[in-house]
C-alpha cells in the first residue's frame, strides 16, 4: 500500500544525473519529483536522467514527458510494470506493460510529437475498461491476472 505522507528523496546525484527513493509514495509524487529534478539539471547542464526506485504507479508517462517539452527540451519517461503479457507460447505473465513517451516541439507553435505508448499490443487498464464496459472479457487477457473468475463472474453481475 502507497504512503500517503511519503515524501520522495535524492539518494545520489551528478550534475547530470539524479537517484531517487521514492519511500513507497503516490507515483505521480515520484514521477513529478523526478521529472522536475531532471528539468532543473537539464537547464544547467544540458541534459537531465533520473531514476526512482520505491514508487508506485505513476499514471500516464506522456504527463511528464510533455512537462519537458513545455520547457523547451526533448522529454522522456519511461516506467516498468508487474508482469500482465504473456510471452509467446507461455500460460504464466512475465513481462510488463512498460510505458514509453517521448515529447518534443515541432518547429512552429502548435506542432508536437508525442509517442506515448505501452510495450503490449494494448494497455492492460484500456483492456479492462472497455471489456467491463461492455460486459465482455476475453479470456487471453487475463492470463497472468490474480483474479478468480468468481470475482470475475461477480463483477460483471454488478454492471
Amino acid at each position: 500500500m502507497c504512503d500517503g505522507h511519503a515524501i520522495p528523496t535524492l539518494l545520489k546525484e551528478t550534475p547530470a544525473t539524479g537517484f531517487v527513493d521514492g519511500n513507497n509514495a503516490l507515483g505521480p509524487v515520484v514521477g513529478n519529483f523526478c521529472m522536475n529534478l531532471a528539468i532543473k539539471k537539464a537547464k544547467g547542464v544540458g541534459v537531465g536522467w533520473v531514476v526512482a526506485r520505491g514508487s508506485n504507479h505513476y499514471g500516464i508517462a506522456g504527463w511528464y514527458a510533455r512537462q519537458a517539452m513545455r520547457q523547451n527540451m526533448i522529454g522522456m519517461s519511461f516506467t516498468n510494470t508487474s508482469p500482465f503479457l504473456s510471452p509467446t507460447r507461455s500460460k504464466k505473465a512475465a513481462l510488463g506493460t512498460n510505458p514509453i513517451c517521448v515529447a518534443a516541439k515541432g518547429s512552429s507553435d502548435n506542432e508536437q510529437f508525442v509517442l506515448d505508448m505501452a510495450t503490449t499490443a494494448v494497455a492492460v487498464g484500456k483492456n479492462f475498461r472497455l471489456n467491463f464496459k461492455n460486459g465482455k472479457v476475453k479470456l487471453y487477457q487475463l492470463v497472468g491476472h490474480k483474479m478468480s473468475m468468481d470475482i470475475l463472474q461477480q463483477m460483471l453481475q454488478k454492471q
